[in-house]
């Protein structure tokens, strides 16, 4: 009995000693190491260590070729001690993006990196991954996404938003007309499967799917108008060419990202 009481005095303070030894240097190289690949880089500044396995970030930034894609602030995180007895690293934290906020979670076991995130009412606006490939809105964006290794899974909702419209390899993509937008993709290494992205407006309504691979699109957007745009002459003109029934339309979007 005496022995159990010492050890679990013991375990607490193996671990607080673990973690005061800890260099911040090393905590801020395993966090940017959960994303260190050829094109994509995570970079954390203003890094801290809290008082016992809890840690704050001031900016974390996702970059893919030296161009940043998101970024996060005021991070607040922390590491599970039980976890490093087990020989695996669990991680929560929760900041804000956009203007929203974000709350996630790490696992890493040996080789295999497990994922979540949750992101709620992000400004569009505020997303430098959208402008950069051309979307630009006002609005707000939800979603979560899961991941293990390099396979994952994205669900997002944009509601009540204002789009302009975004041009793809010079062509004209109608964005302007929808205010909501829902969809789910699956990403495998460097591609992107669009599984469903539904786009809705009032009196029109559009489907978008295909595959981004090397950040280059090759997707297509089925548009349904409805009345009020098909007696619209102006909306006809600029839309003719892509019928393929009445009523249906299909509009390449391609180009890169």
């Amino acid at each position: 009995m005496k022995k159990l009481l010492i050890t679990l005095i013991a375990i607490p303070v193996i671990l607080w000693g673990i973690w005061i030894a800890f260099p911040r240097t090393s905590i801020q190289s395993i966090i940017e190491g959960f994303v260190s690949t050829e094109k994509h880089r995570l970079e954390v500044s203003g890094l801290k260590k809290g008082l016992f396995y809890n840690f704050t970030i001031d900016h974390l930034t996702l970059k893919s070729s030296g161009e940043e894609q998101i970024s996060s602030d005021n991070i607040y995180g922390r590491i599970n001690p039980l976890s490093l007895m087990t020989l695996r690293l669990d991680v929560s934290f929760h900041g804000s993006v956009g203007g929203g906020n974000l709350s996630g979670l790490i696992n890493l076991i040996k080789n295999k990196l497990q994922i979540g995130l949750d992101v709620s009412n992000a400004s569009i606006s505020d997303i430098p991954f959208l402008k950069r490939a051309g979307i630009k809105g006002t609005g707000t964006l939800s979603g979560k996404f899961t991941a293990l290794n390099d396979t994952g899974h994205v669900e997002f909702v944009a509601k009540d938003s204002r789009f302009e419209p975004a041009f793809f390899s010079g062509m004209k993509v109608p964005l302007n007309f929808f205010h909501n937008i829902r969809g789910a993709m699956d990403i495998k290494g460097n591609i992107i499967y669009v599984v469903s992205v539904a786009l809705e407006g009032r009196d029109i309504y559009a489907r978008l799917k295909g595959v981004i691979k090397d950040a280059v699109l090759d997707l297509t957007m089925e548009l349904m108008p409805g009345i009020s745009f098909l007696e619209n002459p102006l909306f006809i003109y600029q839309i003719e060419k892509y019928k393929v029934s009445p009523g249906y339309y299909v509009i390449p979007v391609k180009g890169n990202l």
